[in-house]
């Protein structure tokens, strides 16, 4: 897993539970490089989970709410960092229909090594996109935290329904978005 994804997720802690949790958080999971992640560079997927399982202990939040929250804090990151990633895509239901066929290949160009999840989407009619995750990491909870972040950057009301798929290990998800409030994919 790339490490902007860390830096997040320790730039996320310190900013909504403070410094002393942050190093509370780091020291208790006793990760192998202390805690000290480069934007670039590529770590083991399990450590960010040690990290939240352990804030999910010290704040007494869900673990679930936490990753979701993450992957809202996540997109407004991702959107700062890479904004020519988002030219020319005017709704959250455009930008998530180009993640695999745009977005994962010029992520791809930039981290040849990383391994992105996959989405299979299907826009059902104007209001809805059908959206299947793959990923062998099974961080659901990510994915519809950045689904969530992408549709308040877009200033779009979505509800999302998800459904895990079988086997029941998390590593393939069904989201169904469904476009609320009057408001148009294209606006």
């Amino acid at each position: 897993m790339k490490g902007i994804i860390f830096t997040s997720f320790i730039d996320l802690v310190e900013e909504k539970f403070g410094l002393e949790m942050l190093e509370d958080v780091i020291s208790s999971a006793k990760l192998p490089n202390n805690g000290a992640y480069t934007a670039v560079g590529t770590y083991d997927h399990s450590q960010l989970i040690e990290m939240v399982m352990i804030l999910s202990e010290k704040s007494a939040i869900p673990a679930t709410d936490l990753v979701k929250a993450f992957g809202e804090h996540l997109f407004g990151v991702l959107s700062k960092t890479y904004p020519d990633l988002l030219e020319g895509l005017d709704s959250a239901f455009e930008l998530l229909e180009n993640v695999d066929g745009f977005i994962h290949i010029e992520v791809l160009k930039l981290y040849p090594d990383a391994k992105p999840p996959s989405f299979d989407c299907r826009r059902i009619d104007d209001n809805q996109l059908e959206m299947i995750y793959h990923s062998p990491r099974g961080m659901g909870d990510v994915a519809e935290g950045l689904i969530l972040g992408c549709a308040a950057y877009y200033s779009q009301n979505i509800e999302v329904q998800r459904e895990k798929k079988e086997p029941d290990n998390g590593e393939t998800e069904r989201f169904l978005l469904t476009l609320r409030s009057g408001a148009k994919p294209n606006e």
